[in-house]
């Protein structure tokens, strides 16, 4: 973006603040304290065993130095008929960084920062746009801090800021912010439930507010429920049933809901206008932990009630249509140390 130096500046400084600032673990399972105690940018630990005391492992001894993962991601979003003519696809590259340090007894501090490339491709429609193709960026900064109030309840509260937009767009009307607060009660290691909301300013006008449960509960002895163990780095917000094969591979089939936004250039008819698309994804995904450190994640799903739409500057539908289901491929990669 043309102030995008600028933009990652302010970012930064936001982060290295979050960094001087107290967060902690939350309750239950270790896999279920990291996992529902992060953005979506920070991966679920290994499963512990079921054995151990919670409170034993509410301070895990190799939560006392800080945890870095790196991950990434590539989602390939098929022909998409749209109902007013024509058709989109969209091709998708994810990377995120995340770094957990815990400072007390009951408190840790996660920074994560996310990164997101869109590459559209319109055939027989353009949406008012003037262009055949798109290419926007997202980048995002999310420091969570959670307080364990006991062995069993815990609180957390992340601010966000993120800005998204084509590559000459004016980089201070990409940027918005928000927030995530969210309660959680552990009745034991493999049995956790809360509830969460994000708050988040729209480009242009408006604010999104999406509530969300936590949920990361243990069926059976394999087989879980969960909204915390989709892959690292992925764009998806939503439930999954996950079922552990053995040590190293798991099956999981869930469905999400997804909302973009993106400032367009600040030259030509569409000067500053907004590109918005949502969908609701159901997938099927199968994961493989070759190593401790190292996860892997294959996914194969469709997009369903898509919509996308052309806004002004200020926020004001110019074109809007809704699109047929579309084939969705991806891969996910992450390595923690």
């Amino acid at each position: 973006m043309r102030h995008l130096p600028i933009t990652i500046a302010f970012t930064t400084i936001i982060a290295t603040a979050a960094n001087a600032q107290n967060v902690s673990a939350g309750a239950g399972s270790k896999e279920s304290r990291e996992a529902i105690g992060n953005t979506g940018t920070t991966p679920p630990a290994p499963p512990t065993d079921a054995a151990q005391p919670v409170a034993n492992d509410a301070a895990p001894a190799n939560a006392v130095e800080p945890r870095f993962k790196v991950s990434g991601g590539f989602m390939q979003q098929f022909n998409t008929g749209l109902n007013t003519g024509g058709n989109y696809a969209a091709g998708r590259a994810y990377g995120a960084f995340s770094s957990r340090t815990r400072l007390t007894d009951n408190m840790n501090m996660d920074v994560g920062l996310g990164y997101e490339y869109d590459h559209y491709q319109f055939h027989g429609t353009n949406l008012g746009l003037g262009v055949n193709t798109l290419d926007t960026m997202t980048l995002s900064v999310t420091p969570r801090f959670t307080v364990a109030l006991d062995s069993h309840w815990a609180v957390s509260g992340a601010p966000i800021v993120q800005t998204s937009g084509e590559n000459d767009a004016d980089g201070w009307q990409t940027i918005t912010g928000g927030g995530i607060a969210s309660f959680r009660y552990a009745f034991d290691e493999d049995h956790v439930l809360g509830v969460g909301v994000l708050a988040k300013g729209l480009l242009g006008s408006g604010v999104l507010v999406v509530p969300a449960p936590l949920v990361d509960w243990r069926i059976s002895e394999d087989l879980y429920i969960s909204n915390v163990r989709a892959p690292e780095a992925n764009p998806f917000v939503g439930l999954e049933i996950v079922k552990r094969l053995d040590t190293q591979f798991s099956a999981a089939f869930g469905g999400a809901w997804q909302f973009r936004q993106a400032r367009l250039n600040d030259s030509g008819s569409d000067a500053n206008y907004i590109f918005q698309e949502s969908n609701t994804a159901i997938y099927g995904r199968f994961e493989w932990r070759p190593a401790n450190a190292l996860r892997v994640d294959f996914v194969v799903g469709s997009a369903l009630y898509s919509r996308v739409k052309t806004l002004d500057g200020g926020g004001t539908t110019v074109t809007s249509t809704g699109g047929n289901p579309s084939l969705l491929l991806g891969v996910f990669a992450s390595f923690k140390f």
